[in-house]
């Protein structure tokens, strides 16, 4: 089993890149009172050329983990990528610019030989040990495998195919549950005529509650909303949750959604709309499985939304039409994201405010650095602090796609 060895990225002439895009190149914010504060890049430009789908996991001795793909052959985020790896970031609690980088996972490894580009990765970390959840391809679909990782050894255990209600976590074993569940009709994704399913997304916030995880499943096929999911030993899975958003009359392809406990059994849930503009909003009950107060976000773009805590506010995130929006993808495309709050019944969001970043902003994911000393009499404030992928990163210009950004975030 291939395991890797930690790379330590700290040098001088990080340091003085750092130094230099922090000075000329803050990023954009909605107002000049909003100041968000550059920490560093979590990737590795000196061998990456396509850095993205980063996912922060937690803290362990000192240490906060993330992970993400890696891609060496193409700049190009795609699935028919195969040169693809997951990697384990690392960095100080108290110094982001002291990190280091490990590969866990490359293509071609695993149960079978004919797993390749491993996408879409997360987990969560419990004790010592890393759970690591990804999607790697099998013969041009896919299957998400759980694979557990000895943060104390550095050390990956054995990989296991997940299980959904009682059968592997594949392509075609969740569409086919999901027709079951709900009678729709899902034709497959056509490819220059070839029939393929890019896969399935659980790439989105594993979230604990009561004895149980959660999470959410969603598959890159016209007709599929998502399936919100339970575990308790993030192996076996078990549905308890399919919305239905056709009264929205909003797109018919939904990815990425995720759900986040605001108050009992009360959660907030966030979707992706795929084929049209937009973000949808509501909420889902665990003990009811019943989902209420489904909107569409205002301005809402195609990308993956995210729900996280600060200072006792719950917020979701998402891209947002800008001044700089344009319709396709690219450097001018998701170049703005705004936060909104959450009100205490989880009805209704509350702009808060919005983030510009001119070369694109992906994929972001959150966490609070708590504050450690004083200042006089007054206790060192906690950071809230935003980790994504963003195009021809200020801190590697030289590259045309995807790396990965720390920064500190102000949320008044």
């Amino acid at each position: 089993m291939y395991s890797g060895r930690f790379s330590l990225l700290k040098d001088k002439q990080h340091s003085l890149v750092l130094t230099l895009a922090m000075l000329l190149v803050l990023p954009g914010a909605s107002s000049a009172s909003v100041q968000d504060r550059l920490l560093g890049t979590l990737s590795d430009p000196s061998t990456e050329l396509m850095s993205h789908d980063f996912r922060y996991v937690g803290e362990y001795g000192g240490w906060r983990y993330g992970l993400y793909n890696a891609g060496y052959a193409s700049t190009v985020e795609h699935p028919k990528n195969l040169d693809i790896d997951v990697k384990l970031c690392r960095w100080k609690t108290d110094d982001a610019a002291h990190r280091e980088v490990r590969q866990v996972w490359r293509t071609g490894q695993g149960i079978t030989d004919d797993f390749r580009a491993p996408y879409d990765p997360t987990g969560i970390i419990e004790g010592h040990v890393l759970h690591i959840l990804f999607c790697p391809g099998v013969d041009g679909r896919s299957s998400y495998v759980h694979v557990p990782y000895d943060l104390e050894k550095k050390r990956l255990g054995k990989e296991k195919v997940m299980m959904l209600d009682g059968v592997p976590m594949t392509v075609v074993g969740v569409l086919d549950n999901y027709k079951a569940r709900t009678g729709a009709e899902i034709p497959w994704f056509s490819d220059g005529g070839a029939e393929t399913a890019y896969g399935i997304g659980m790439n989105v916030e594993i979230v604990r509650h009561r004895g149980w995880y959660y999470s959410v499943v969603s598959a890159y096929a016209q007709g599929f909303t998502c399936m919100v999911v339970r575990s308790r030993d993030l192996v076996r899975w078990e549905t308890v949750g399919i919305p239905d958003l056709s009264p929205l009359h909003l797109g018919n392809s939904y990815w990425e959604g995720v759900v986040h406990p605001l108050h009992g059994d009360t959660f907030a849930f966030a979707i992706r709309v795929q084929d049209e503009q937009g973000v949808i909003y509501g909420t889902w009950n665990a003990a009811t499985g019943a989902f209420s107060h489904l909107q569409a976000v205002k301005d809402g773009i195609t990308a993956r939304p995210e729900i996280f805590e600060y200072k006792g506010n719950t917020y979701l995130y998402c891209n947002t039409f800008g001044p700089s929006e344009v319709e396709g993808f690219g450097s001018a495309f998701r170049a703005t994201v705004s936060f909104f709050r959450i009100t205490g019944d989880g009805a209704s969001l509350v702009f808060v405010r919005s983030k510009a970043v001119p070369e694109g902003i992906h994929y972001a994911t959150f966490y609070v650095e708590p504050g450690r000393g004083w200042l006089w009499r007054i206790p060192a404030r906690d950071r809230l602090c935003i980790i994504y992928s963003t195009d021809a990163r200020r801190l590697n210009l030289v590259q045309a796609r995807s790396n990965i950004a720390l920064e500190e975030l102000t949320l008044k």
